[in-house]
């Protein structure tokens, strides 16, 4: 990466990641906790004595859920397409390795749900194909439907996204133990080895979310029926902006020692706080079409990470390595292992994605020779 773009990424994540891995650290401490559990590696589930389900706070989740959400869902619901243009859609060519990535896409898929004696030294290992798989798959519909698709519009910065997907996860891995949510049963190994494989695996995060937003966005239902919405033009200025990363700032800070009450957190406070410090320093974000009433951006990252988190789950159901959630007051009604509730996670975690994938998207190399001229 030119010494620009480094420049670049350092302002615009530098100091959110220091904050990010750092405060929860700093409120254990201040507090008078231990921290070195925290930083074991591998990561080992820090005991928590999640608090049992509770119906108050499960209602009061789903009543803020529907107030955030009920709007963008009956607009999508009432938005009309154009007229006069049925029968004029063109497809184009599924390409072969479209073809070969559904064919694999089924037998990855089958081989992490069955036992079978000679895939056995294979079994724990079958996440990274079968989300390859499926990546080339949304790719390959996106393409049909439009002629092109992340992967071919733009290769050589579609791939820089599974590096930067490793990095990202591995930050939610590092929260988790603060809080507890999840934890991975199947599979033991040497450090080395594990956040190697988990590397691997944590890659494919971001170019799935990134691979099913552009899926989404064929239908027109989503890239049109968004678009004129109440304008937030007082949003991204310097005051709100600090409020935000405050806010961020405050929610890591606690959420070590006040582990239940804030588990819905670990979604929240980065997103406030990269957003919030991206509009301080007034660095590109993907969320400016707001301003002017335009939540297409919002809605359909929010939508393709929650459409991943569908996958997500389903193929988790039935592999060796997978993992389970131990979720204080919402631990019921499950869909697959995720508690129902806890898919809302997944809106708000698209538009995480979202910011770290306009990054990306901004700092190859071609991005900034364009910018410059």
């Amino acid at each position: 990466m030119p010494q620009s773009g480094m420049t670049t990424l350092i302002k615009a994540l530098g100091l959110p990641a220091v904050l990010i891995t750092g405060l929860p650290l700093a409120g254990l401490a201040l507090a008078g906790r231990d921290t070195g559990p925290y930083l074991d590696f591998p990561p080992k589930q820090i005991p928590v004595a999640h608090a049992p389900f509770s119906w108050t706070f499960f209602a009061a989740i789903l009543i803020f859920i529907l107030v955030t959400t009920l709007p963008l869902i009956r607009r999508g619901m009432v938005f009309t397409p154009a007229t006069g243009q049925k029968g004029q859609k063109r497809y184009f060519p599924v390409p072969l390795w479209g073809k070969a990535s559904l064919a694999g896409l089924f037998i990855f898929w089958t081989l992490a749900w069955t036992r079978m004696d000679w895939f056995a030294p294979f079994q724990a290992h079958t996440f990274f194909p079968l989300w390859l798989c499926l990546i080339l798959v949304v790719n390959a519909l996106t393409l049909r439907k439009t002629g092109t698709c992340p992967l071919t519009g733009a290769p050589k910065t579609f791939l820089m996204l599974f590096p930067a997907s490793a990095a990202f996860w591995w930050i939610f891995e590092y929260l988790n133990r603060f809080v507890g949510n999840w934890y991975y049963t199947g599979s033991q190994y040497p450090a080395l080895t594990y956040f190697f494989l988990a590397t691997l695996s944590f890659s494919t995060v971001l170019p799935a979310v990134e691979s099913m937003r552009a899926y989404v966005m064929t239908f027109e239902r989503v890239s049109q029926g968004f678009r004129t919405m109440p304008a937030l033009p007082g949003l991204f200025h310097n005051r709100p902006g600090q409020l935000m990363a405050a806010g961020g700032c405050i929610s890591l800070s606690l959420i070590g020692i006040f582990p239940d009450p804030l588990f819905f957190t670990i979604w929240l406070a980065p997103f406030l706080l990269i957003l919030g410090h991206a509009i301080v320093r007034d660095l590109p974000h993907p969320f400016g079409p707001l301003a002017s009433g335009d939540y297409t951006p919002v809605v359909s990252y929010a939508l393709a990470a929650l459409c991943c988190g569908f996958f997500w789950e389903l193929f988790n159901m039935f592999s060796l390595a997978r993992w389970a959630y131990s979720i204080p007051y919402v631990q019921a009604c499950h869909i697959f292992e995720m508690p129902v509730l806890g898919y809302a996670g997944y809106l708000p975690f698209g538009l995480e994605c979202a910011l770290i994938i306009h990054i990306v998207y901004h700092l190859t190399p071609d991005a900034l020779e364009k910018n410059e001229h």
